[in-house]
């Protein structure tokens, strides 16, 4: 039996698993860089944590991943929100341990439809175009991929 994907507020606190949730290289094939420390981790996460830009311009939300009772950490979800009502961008991302079972697709729809919740419908997501499992997510939330490229990535729109 599949276990349970639920999503949780990011926590400074987390910083230390997600390290580790985080550390296989191949994460980082599509999106470039390298593994973050705990304490690069704990840094970001005190930044994101505060839930949006310093300029009020942008809600953040980020999400911890978590699987079964445990609550065990496998990834996050984010959304980047603009106060002025533009598109949406959201972002998910699974440890190498826990891909291949469909937990990008529930968390990435848990986000979506927290979003939806709140009015938010147009959404976007920036895809490295190799990156097939990442453009099944965004299939599966009914994201469309667009003719525009930002730094190599294509975008997915959903309206």
């Amino acid at each position: 039996m599949k276990m349970p994907v639920r999503l949780r507020r990011l926590r400074v606190e987390d910083a230390t698993q997600m390290a580790i949730v985080l550390s296989d290289r191949s994460l980082y094939t599509f999106t470039g860089g390298e593994p973050p420390s705990a304490n690069e981790l704990a840094r970001r996460y005190a930044i994101q944590s505060r839930g949006g830009s310093s300029d009020g311009t942008e809600e953040w939300i980020n999400l911890i991943v978590t699987l079964g009772l445990s609550e065990q950490p496998i990834g996050y979800v984010q959304a980047t929100v603009p106060r002025c009502g533009d598109a949406t961008e959201i972002a998910w991302v699974i440890g190498k341990h826990w891909q291949g079972h469909g937990y990008a697709k529930e968390a990435a729809k848990l986000l979506s439809s927290h979003l939806a919740t709140r009015g938010i419908t147009h959404l976007i997501a920036h895809i490295h175009p190799e990156h097939i499992a990442s453009q099944h997510v965004a299939a599966y939330l009914e994201m469309m991929p667009t003719a525009r490229v930002v730094g190599g990535e294509v975008r997915w729109e959903r309206r």
